[in-house]
């Protein structure tokens, strides 16, 4: 019975690997997004992860949807508080900035992965 089931289990593994999409496995399923905000010493920054598995990234309405989506995200991240004062609105806008320097690559790298398979 051991035996059957050292064999059993990686071929049906293997079976179900095969018959997964092929995108699925290429496609990064998360993007991470750094924001620059102040952080107390010894403290690391603040990073979000945003799911983009839901996304058909091989078509431009995909890539769109991620970009809306990692948008929302930044935005509602680095949003200065109403009424804030002027040095809270300019690190509100540095901090959207940083946060889209660091999602950018990984979302045109998501895409282009998306697009090889």
């Amino acid at each position: 019975m051991r035996t059957l089931r050292a064999v059993a289990l990686p071929v049906i593994g293997g079976a179900f690997l095969m018959l997964s999409p092929g995108n699925a496995f290429a496609q990064t399923p998360e993007i991470v997004v750094s924001a620059r905000m102040p952080v107390p010493e010894g403290h690391e920054a603040v990073k979000l992860v945003v799911g983009i598995e839901d996304f058909d990234l091989t078509t431009p309405a995909g890539a769109a949807g991620m970009e809306k989506r990692i948008g929302a995200v930044i935005k509602r991240f680095c949003a200065p508080p109403p009424r804030a004062q002027r040095w809270a609105v300019k690190d509100g806008k540095a901090c959207s900035e940083y946060a889209w320097a660091s999602a950018r690559p990984q979302m045109d790298q998501a895409v282009k992965a998306a697009r090889r398979m």
